[in-house]
């Protein structure tokens, strides 16, 4: 029995040899991963770069406002009465003189046929009167004196009045444009007695618009009146270009300078919509980047030269900025001259003399 357990564990002892024989004849793992670290490429910096040199730096102030009709008017009826017609919808442009609306004019015609005949009436009252102070029906002229009291004894002025009265409020049933415009606020419908307390509808000349729009009480100082301004609506509508045409000379209580500038309508532009004002000054001799040429380092600015395929990195200050673009000097004890070559993408991860590699 002791023997052959022997046998059993020699037999174990030679086949756990065997396979540690076997497991040392494979390839060293260690080594298959260096070769294969060995045969990985090294990555490269590729980057874009510019040649500095002094140009025209477009500063630009931006701020945002909304559009109002330059011309504008609430319409009201003046006269009392139910609607007998509206003759335009909301958004529908309308010429001067335009008939909009009327109203029922059954009272007013009636109206106006009884001034009339009260008018003729006073006429021949008028002359009698006359004929007892010793004219004949067939005189044309009268003492001045003689005439006013023939008025005033049968009502003849007192008539016309009340026919001139009579005539307006005619007139007035019926609402007309002012000048060429849009439609705007229709909320009576026909057969609706009028409300002359509310407009019946709003008339906007949407040919030219002015935006009210505020500054900075240190920006206010870089524009003028007559200076071109860029208006590019929120909505996405086309953009255009306008005129700054007043500056109020006053700050209000948030340092704001408010201003107008007037603009064309291009088209698609509406009563109210949001817009962008942006207003560009050219400032001579600046060393102009683009901002993505800018980034951060120890949370101060910096943008990194290229000299013989490594990355310098450089302290600057920005001057100016507009959308796209920074105007820059070297900050104190930093260089930064015309004529340098400047990196301008793929520089978020670079470090001080990084290798680099000029995208072709």
């Amino acid at each position: 029995m002791n023997q052959k357990h022997f046998t059993s564990l020699q037999f174990s002892l030679i086949l756990f040899g065997v396979l540690l024989l076997a497991m040392s004849c494979k390839n060293n793992p260690e080594t298959k991963n260096q070769n294969s670290l060995k045969t990985l490429p090294e990555e490269k910096n590729i980057v874009k770069i510019v040649v500095l040199s002094e140009q025209d730096f477009m500063q630009e102030i931006v701020s945002n406002g909304k559009l109002s009709a330059i011309q504008r008017a609430e319409l009201y009826f003046k006269s009392s009465g139910f609607i007998e017609n509206i003759s335009v919808k909301n958004g529908q442009a309308v010429a001067s003189g335009k008939q909009l609306a009327k109203l029922e004019s059954n009272d007013y015609q009636f109206a106006l046929s009884k001034a009339e005949l009260n008018l003729e009436q006073t006429q021949i009252d008028k002359l009698d009167a006359l004929i007892g102070m010793g004219y004949t029906p067939k005189d044309k002229k009268y003492s001045p004196n003689h005439e006013k009291i023939a008025d005033i004894r049968s009502g003849y002025r007192q008539a016309q009045v009340q026919l001139e009265e009579a005539k307006r409020q005619l007139e007035q049933t019926i609402l007309t444009a002012p000048f060429a415009g849009k439609i705007s606020g229709i909320a009576q419908q026909q057969h609706e007695k009028v409300d002359l307390s509310k407009p019946f509808c709003t008339l906007i000349n949407d040919k030219r618009f002015f935006i009210k729009f505020p500054l900075l009480e240190t920006e206010v100082n870089k524009v003028s009146v007559g200076q071109k301004v860029t208006i590019s609506p929120i909505a996405g509508a086309k953009q255009t270009t306008g005129t700054i045409t007043e500056i109020n000379p006053r700050i209000d209580e948030n340092g704001l300078a408010w201003l107008k500038a007037e603009v064309y309508n291009p088209g698609g532009y509406l009563e109210g919509m949001n817009v962008k004002v942006s207003i560009k000054k050219a400032i001579p001799g600046q060393l102009v980047v683009p901002k993505q040429a800018v980034v951060l380092r120890q949370n101060r600015e910096v943008l990194f030269r290229f000299t013989k395929n490594t990355a310098y990195w450089t302290y600057i200050n920005i001057l100016n900025e507009n959308e796209s673009e920074y105007s820059v000097i070297a900050a104190d004890g930093a260089t930064l001259e015309l004529g340098d070559t400047v990196i301008i993408s793929n520089n978020l991860n670079l470090a001080h003399e990084s290798e680099v590699e000029i995208e072709e």
